[in-house]
């Protein structure tokens, strides 16, 4: 006699089949379970790398283009900003050069047009100057980002200055013997520009110059041992412009006749600075670009 009844051994077949589904089950709810999470982390590296890539491209537009169009500084009409200075004989933006009158005229609108309304944004620039401490040049956006989930920072080095140098002689006027002429290359300026900038002399006499005549189209500004250092104000009298032409640049000539004895050396920088600036932040720290941190942090708006 069979030990099984057809009936038993229809049960028999069922049960076990209900004892292998529950494995099967189990593995197909942790395989969704897993989809969940993968779905989840795919989510969040397509998220992260849009952010990442907007961040970026945010930052390349800055450092290596000079914007357009190339002068918005000068008119405020930015379609898209840039921060790199505009090589004037190729017309070509220097990557990595900064032109300090961009800087000083980029705004916090232009920025997030820049990575969009969807993010907010800190964007900090600092040299680090002889002593080794940071000094602020721009600082824009929102510093509180410390509660955001996820914050995309982009670092980035280049040359900055507080002040642009429109014209210099650097590392050639060394004494000779007796008074010497040096010629300096020649700077531009419109009836546009002289309202709205000064220009300044600055000289760096490393040793021994103890007189220096610096002509601004044959027009003398003098020196003594007295204020060899100090930044000089150009006469706007001095500088050619045109009213009726605003936009039109003309080239001001610049000489130097100095006297001194050996071994005696000086650098020479004419300066572009905005209206009522303090003549004493006008130094060659603050004038000659040094390599500078510039910072951009971005995270999604509501985060």
């Amino acid at each position: 006699m069979p030990l099984l009844s057809d009936d038993s051994r229809g049960f028999a077949i069922s049960l076990d089949l209900l004892l292998a589904l529950i494995p099967i089950t189990l593995v197909i709810g942790f395989v969704a379970s897993d989809m969940d999470n993968l779905l989840f982390q795919m989510e969040d590296t397509v998220f992260r790398s849009s952010m990442d890539r907007a961040a970026g491209d945010a930052m390349g537009t800055l450092l290596e283009t000079s914007g357009t169009p190339s002068n918005w500084e000068v008119n405020n009409n930015s379609q898209i900003v840039g921060l790199a200075q505009l090589d004037p004989s190729t017309n070509t933006p220097e990557q990595g050069n900064v032109d300090p009158i961009k800087l000083a005229a980029l705004t916090t609108t232009q920025i997030q047009q820049l990575v969009g309304n969807q993010y907010s944004f800190y964007f900090n620039v600092s040299t680090i100057n002889n002593s080794g401490t940071p000094a602020s040049l721009k600082t824009l956006g929102n510093s509180s980002f410390g509660s955001a989930k996820d914050v995309v920072r982009v670092q980035r080095i280049a040359q900055a200055s507080q002040f642009k140098v429109v014209s210099s002689l650097v590392g050639q006027i060394l004494y000779l013997g007796g008074s010497r002429s040096f010629s300096i290359p020649s700077f531009q300026t419109s009836f546009t520009s002289s309202q709205s900038y000064d220009y300044w002399i600055l000289i760096a006499n490393n040793a021994g110059f103890t007189n220096a005549s610096v002509n601004i189209n044959s027009n003398p500004v003098n020196f003594n041992a007295a204020n060899m250092t100090t930044a000089t104000l150009i006469n706007p009298n001095f500088l050619i412009t045109n009213s009726s032409k605003p936009n039109q640049y003309y080239n001001n000539t610049v000489t130097l006749n100095a006297t001194g004895s050996f071994p005696s050396s000086m650098n020479i920088y004419i300066v572009q600075a905005p209206k009522n600036t303090t003549p004493g932040t006008i130094t060659t720290s603050s004038v000659v670009p040094q390599p500078s941190n510039f910072v951009l942090y971005l995270w999604l708006n509501g985060n």
